[in-house]
């Protein structure tokens, strides 16, 4: 069984408001479409789709849709992807259709195959990924993440003045970043996690998917999450938008998110460990030859450790 609700954008045929095919919508012959050509000039289209995956996490998906509530952001949308829930999912999304704007409920082939069924449901300009459970940092945190991070990303510039909540971090003037990342709370350990990522930083560790934000183009430059990973497609992906000079993924100086945390990061781990070294590759020959190196030397510290007499003669 396959439930579709949708808050604004109806009346609309089903294949314009799904996006089966995005080419349909250059064709759409239905008069009483909102989608149509002749009137997508007249939609508002968001700045931020926020696209929350689950299934059977009602009591979590709670927490989650408060914290989308309550920001100061209205230029957003908030689109639920649930993954057939009986326990009672169905009816908390149905009491917050004033929050939420699209959700569907059928079954799906785990979280990155309803990640990307909310990309194909979505209309913004950036696109957000929050698990149930996690929450946003605070009221404003997609308002200043628009002001001083997309909107200067859209100009090239920096926002200006030591007053700024936000700041870009190593990205010169009249560039657009199409990637931008901060940080977030880890769990009820209170962990601010984890800084600027480099290439290499990020063959050690991905960045948590709370906390970046990923212009719409990137999805139609690499396409979407790769299914064959169970846990770890965002991280395939992140290495191709850290490998493409042109996504110049920027860091902006601000906790995005409470992450929730869970069970999977060894997971996540020993997939990425099974899949790496093709994977890494994919960075370019400089960063696979320099982690083959550091890899070699961490070996070779393990296995012959320095005594405090080597090299005294």
């Amino acid at each position: 069984m396959s439930l579709f609700f949708s808050s604004t954008l109806q009346p609309a045929c089903v294949d314009c408001v799904l996006f089966v095919k995005r080419s349909h919508r250059n064709h759409c012959e239905d008069a009483d479409c909102t989608l149509r050509p002749t009137s997508w000039s007249s939609l508002e289209l968001p700045k931020i789709s926020v696209i929350t995956p689950t299934r059977n996490a009602a009591l979590d998906l709670s927490e989650t849709i408060e914290s989308v509530a309550c920001q100061s952001f209205t230029d957003r949308e908030f689109i639920v992807v649930d993954g057939g829930s009986t326990d009672g999912t169905v009816a908390l999304l149905q009491q917050h259709g004033y929050v939420i704007d699209r959700w569907i409920s059928e079954p799906d082939d785990g979280v990155y195959d309803a990640i990307n069924k909310g990309i194909d449901l979505s209309t913004g300009e950036w696109l957000y990924f929050l698990g149930a459970g996690d929450e946003l940092a605070d009221e404003s945190v997609l308002e200043r993440v628009w002001e001083c991070g997309m909107r200067n990303a859209e100009r090239g510039t920096r926002p200006e003045g030591s007053g700024s909540p936000l700041r870009f971090e190593s990205v010169e003037r009249g560039v657009h970043p199409l990637f931008l990342y901060g940080d977030v709370i880890w769990g009820e350990s209170g962990q601010r996690y984890d800084g600027r990522f480099s290439k290499l930083k990020l063959c050690r560790q991905n960045i948590c998917h709370q906390a970046i934000f990923y212009h719409r183009s990137l999805f139609d430059r690499f396409g979407k999450f790769d299914t064959q990973y169970e846990v770890c497609a965002d991280w395939a992906f992140n290495l191709r938008c850290f490998a493409d000079p042109v996504v110049r993924p920027t860091r902006l100086s601000t906790v995005v998110a409470r992450f929730k945390g869970g069970g999977l990061s060894s997971s996540v781990q020993d997939e990425f460990l099974a899949n790496r070294e093709g994977l890494i590759r994919g960075l370019g020959w400089r960063y696979w030859a320099l982690y083959r190196v550091k890899q070699a030397l961490k070996f070779r510290r393990r296995t012959f450790p320095l005594k405090p007499t080597d090299g005294l003669g």
